[in-house]
């Protein structure tokens, strides 16, 4: 009766002990994908980006993935299929055209602010006869105001980064 009474003891504490595991899985919501076709068209007049006009095109196929864990906090990684970003000169027909790669990762911090880790190269433009022109590659890590968006900090950056391609790819749009 002894060794029944211990067996007994031992399955309850560890039942138990599962029971706030347990309770912390059930409480993470499974994660929800989107997927969206993007066709965006923009024009710039002239002085805003370039001294000409320019027309700003995006297409792809964005996926993005979002996981709220049993804290609450919420995880959104975006990325593109076939992203491309293009611009044009619409007055000599001159195109530069770069890949939209990410993946883009948003965690959030639980104070108000998320971390975002972009890696990979991201708008790398090369111009014919010019080569490297401007981008960003490697990785970079920057903290934003979860509500507004706004950058409070850039907390790390390897690579290559140009931040804005502008007014750098007015040269190879020329």
């Amino acid at each position: 009766m002894d060794r029944l009474a211990r067996r007994l003891a031992t399955a309850l504490v560890i039942a138990g002990a599962s029971i706030p595991l347990a309770s912390a899985g059930a409480l993470a919501a499974p994660p929800t994908r989107t997927v969206d076709e993007i066709h965006i068209s923009t024009t710039f007049p002239a002085g805003t980006r370039c001294p000409f006009e320019v027309v700003r095109t995006v297409d792809g196929t964005l996926v993005t993935t979002t996981f709220t864990d049993a804290d609450g906090l919420t995880r959104v990684t975006s990325s593109y299929k076939d992203g491309k970003i293009g611009y044009l000169n619409p007055a000599n027909g001159r195109t530069l055209q770069a890949v939209l790669a990410g993946p883009a990762v948003e965690a959030d911090n639980g104070d108000g602010t998320s971390t975002v880790r972009v890696p990979g190269n991201d708008q790398r433009y090369v111009g014919q006869g010019i080569g490297f022109i401007v981008g960003n590659t490697g990785l970079l890590v920057y903290t934003i105001d979860t509500a507004t968006g706004e950058v409070l900090s850039v907390d790390f950056e390897a690579g290559h980064q140009d931040g804005t391609p502008f007014p750098a790819l007015c040269a190879g749009l020329e």
